[in-house]
């Protein structure tokens, strides 16, 4: 972290005085800009929230009036006025048959919103649902939807113009702060100046002098410069006539590397004048001396290959010292060159000579070593190097078919499929799972090349399917997240596959293509992701009332036969949403435990069924529900006694809830036909309600699931659902049976005791 600081940080005082500045004024300007953008959004919200409560209550006097006496021409008229000029989109009104009386408004946005504003603020708002009711009688409810793009384009509108103030007060700052900067700080070019005439050692003359107007700071700094930088110069010329007679080539260097001084062999080394190598650092004339970000070390006899300007090399013997001055942190190093090139020419190809065969040979056997560990240790034991590669090349041979054998047997075993290609990307290996989860022959794909296989993958697919990519462009986007493909196929039979392609790390094999069966994970995944958006959905239509008329009743005073109405309107939707999430942990309990908490034991099936009837409470003006006469008084079950009143109580609740229109709800005591014959016995509860079409009928079971859309039957569509867990844990099970307009019948089965299989085969007998 603090080298990116410093990577980032300018390199002069005057820009990091300037970027400390520019830091600290967006730092304000910016903090300031946020917190009252954000105390506006606020108020903004806040005012939009208490003007759609004002007109959401006036609108509902109006519209209780007109929905009393069935005028919904007023109610149109009322809901249009309603809206008029104001922050919402649509007013609705709903009746308890479902009908809508529904006006819209949308004012062109005179500035577009960004789509994350727009997002906020439809979050921050919501529907205003007001119930209409009259005299103890609900008549409907109505609705309010807000236009967050009009709300949110007005919010990005002040916040454009406070930004432009912001921008305008950060650029202005900035320009008024550079010209001081300048002025105060602009003499330091001087000392950078004067200290790279003290780093080189060159002979620059006179020395420039510093302006007058420059900080008192600097011009004291600069002359002591000054005086240090003529003492250094003197010096240097003394030490000139010394290192002349000396016939290597020697390089006085800075404790960073940057040659300084040079002396006249240098020249006869190198085949360059001196004055060429004064102020290049040492690590470009000799980079092979040095390993990256190394400093600098003394050594005795480095060599080094140098070039010479007229394309020559020349090979130095060098030494490296340190001269250690008064203060330990300036200290320098001298450089001494020898030219070694012909005896390092006549050594050289003298080794060539005796290890060139010794090279060949030892690096065969480490190949060979290395690919065959457990023997690597024998084999080093062997002082004849062919005798010793012969026994390696037989071993590997032999551990080659063994792993080539393996390697089958993994392939046949693996539950996924893979595809290898050859050096020019044709199709050289398929495993046998790949086959079978794609139904195409070996002899079909080996020998096809990277377009051919693309083309085979398609035809698999159905018409209407997403087409397949290719794989030449799953190649081109490399380890991206795109390189992963599902494909559904269609042939040999219905499944969704997972495609990844993988490049080779070796010639031979240039890259693998690898299929995985994933039909059942997406059916798992789109099967929770269904069932979380409806439970979302299912609990937030009766939290939103209750939120609004909490919010209505702490804003507000209303009078006390409207609280009393607002009131009851909460608790009916807090009884639907506590009926929501206890069957929800009901369901939930069921499944997680998998009827470890079932106490099954022998009942009298016929006593469970009258105390379920006995214990119900059917809905007002509608009779109880109908047993019918059975001539089998006892019938002894297995079953779980509290489990089995509860799955018997909801069916029933469900066949009046199902028949709002009235009928009886009968019930009897039947023995099971078919493969259950003889060994089951169960209840049909049968009602005269409004009944399923072939579609509805399939689906249900399914959570959350309700044949009626009008929205005027309560219920959640869990019912069924936890009466078939309970069914099937018990070992029994649940049949429906039912016709559109003429009702529903639905049979639950469990299984008799042996003592009873007898009685009940004697019944079915007579």
């Amino acid at each position: 972290m603090k080298w990116i600081l410093r990577r980032l940080l300018p390199g002069s005082l005057i820009g990091r005085v300037f970027a400390l500045y520019c830091l600290a004024l967006l730092v304000f300007v910016g903090g300031g800009l946020a917190v009252s953008l954000k105390h506006q959004y606020e108020r903004e919200i806040e005012r939009t929230l208490w003007q759609a409560d004002a007109i959401a209550a006036i609108t509902a006097t109006t519209v209780t009036d007109s929905a009393v006496i069935g005028d919904y021409d007023t109610i149109q008229r009322t809901l249009e006025k309603a809206i008029y000029r104001t922050d919402f989109t649509s007013s609705t009104f709903i009746d308890l048959k479902g009908g809508r009386v529904t006006a819209t408004h949308a004012e062109p946005v005179e500035v577009p919103p960004p789509q994350w504003l727009r997002s906020a603020v439809a979050e921050a708002l919501y529907d205003i649902n007001v119930p209409i009711s009259a005299g103890g009688r609900d008549y409907g409810i109505l609705r309010l939807t807000f236009g967050a793009d009009h709300i949110a384009g007005s919010l990005w509108k002040q916040a454009r113009y406070a930004l432009l103030i912001a921008v305008s007060a950060l650029v202005g700052g900035l320009v008024l702060i550079r010209f001081p900067l300048v002025q105060w700080l602009g003499n330091l070019g001087e000392i950078q100046f004067l200290q790279e005439i003290v780093r080189s050692g060159r002979k620059a003359g006179p020395l420039p002098s510093i302006s007058k107007s420059a900080p008192i700071e600097l011009r004291r700094t600069y002359e002591a410069l000054s005086r240090a930088a003529q003492t250094m110069q003197a010096e240097r010329e003394q030490a000139e006539v010394t290192l002349g007679a000396i016939a290597d080539a020697v390089f006085t260097l800075t404790p960073e590397g940057v040659v300084i001084h040079a002396n006249a062999a240098a020249q006869t080394v190198f085949g360059q004048d001196p004055e060429a190598f004064i102020g290049r650092n040492v690590r470009e004339l000799m980079p092979q001396l040095f390993l990256a970000g190394s400093a600098l070390e003394p050594w005795n006899d480095r060599h080094a290959n140098c070039l010479r300007p007229d394309g020559s090399t020349v090979v130095v013997d060098t030494t490296l010292s340190g001269i250690a001055g008064d203060n330990p942190g300036s200290a320098s190093h001298v450089l001494t060159c020898r030219n070694v090139t012909e005896m390092h020419a006549l050594n050289q190809r003298l080794s060539d000579e005796v290890q060139s065969r010794e090279i060949a040979l030892n690096a065969l056997r480490r190949v060979l070593e290395g690919l065959t560990p457990q023997l690597a240790s024998r084999s080093a034991a062997d002082s004849d190097d062919l005798q010793a590669i012969s026994n390696l090349i037989s071993t590997l041979v032999g551990q080659l078919q063994e792993h080539g054998e393996q390697l089958a047997a993994i392939f046949e075993l693996s539950p996924d499929g893979f595809v290898s290609f050859d050096a020019q990307r044709s199709v050289s290996y398929v495993s046998p799972t790949f086959t079978r989860l794609s139904g195409l022959p070996v002899a079909q794909v080996l020998g096809t090349s990277e377009a051919g296989l693309s083309a085979l993958m398609q035809s698999l697919c159905g018409p209407s399917e997403k087409p397949f990519i290719g794989l030449q462009t799953m190649r081109e986007l490399g380890e991206s997240a795109a390189q992963r493909q599902l494909l559904e196929l269609a042939r040999p039979t219905q499944r969704v596959v997972e495609l990844r392609l993988r490049q080779g790390a070796s010639g031979a094999i240039s890259q693998v293509l690898y299929l995985r069966d994933v039909t059942h994970e997406m059916e798992v995944d789109r099967m929770k992701n269904e069932f979380l958006s409806t439970a979302a959905h299912e609990l937030r239509t009766p939290m939103a009332s209750i939120f609004g008329f909490t919010e209505l009743m702490m804003t507000r005073q209303l009078a006390p036969d409207r609280q009393r109405q607002v009131v009851e309107a909460v608790y009916r939707q807090s009884q639907q949403m506590i009926a929501i999430v206890n069957e929800l942990l009901d369901l939930a309990r069921i499944e997680a435990r998998q009827g470890k908490d079932f106490f099954i034991e022998p009942l009298d099936l016929k006593a469970l069924i009258l105390e379920s009837v006995r214990d119900f409470n059917p809905p007002s003006s509608r009779a109880a529900p109908q047993l019918a006469a059975d001539e089998v008084d006892a019938v002894m079950v297995y079953a779980d006694r509290k489990k089995t009143v509860q799955a018997i109580t909801n069916v029933i609740a469900n066949a009046y809830k199902y028949s709002p229109d009235g009928g009886d709800v009968h019930l009897r005591m039947v023995a099971a036909q078919g493969d259950q014959r003889g060994t089951h016995m169960g209840i049909e509860v049968r009602d005269h309600g409004i009944g399923m079409t072939p579609d509805q009928l399939a689906r249900v079971g399914e959570r959350f699931y309700r044949a009626d859309t009008s929205g005027t039957i309560p219920g959640t569509g869990l019912g069924v659902s936890i009466v078939k867990e309970i069914m099937q844990l018990q070992g029994g099970s649940m049949d429906i049976e039912s016709e559109f307009g003429q009702g529903t019948q639905v049979s639950l089965w469990w299984r008799l005791t042996p003592e009873s299989v007898q009685q009940v085969d004697a019944l079915q007998a007579a």
